[in-house]
């Protein structure tokens, strides 16, 4: 792998494992694991965003699933949600080619820390 260089492939696998946990319970929060391990192992913030994405669309997919079972996924508001977050996701992709790489990491952690921040004080 040549963006995981630096990373030994059971660390790889564990960072991986947690981000698969956090967004099969939470929906979210598998990038904030992946994207941090990626560039640890030497991609730069764009690969490892990239590839973050990889890896989540298919973790969802596996989480989607498991709500689909549970009953736990109400199709008619996901209807509704999904052609703004389909336009929004090919927006960020376009975004994402031509964003600087520092621009990129900064955004990100802004990003993890709101999130934070609001959680811990919600």
């Amino acid at each position: 792998m040549k963006a995981m260089k630096n990373i030994s492939k059971t660390f790889a696998a564990a960072a991986g494992f947690a981000g698969g946990v956090l967004n099969g319970i939470f929906g979210a929060g598998g990038g904030s694991v992946t994207v941090p391990v990626l560039e640890a192992g030497g991609a730069d913030a764009r690969t490892s965003h990239a590839m973050s994405v990889a890896v989540m669309f298919c973790v969802s997919a596996v989480t989607v699933f498991g709500c689909i079972i549970k009953g736990n996924a109400p199709f008619a508001e996901v209807r509704e949600l999904l052609p703004a977050g389909i336009a929004g996701a090919a927006a960020g992709a376009l975004i994402l080619r031509r964003a600087d790489n520092s621009v990129l990491r900064r955004i990100f952690g802004a990003l993890l820390i709101w999130c934070g921040g609001r959680l811990f004080f919600a």
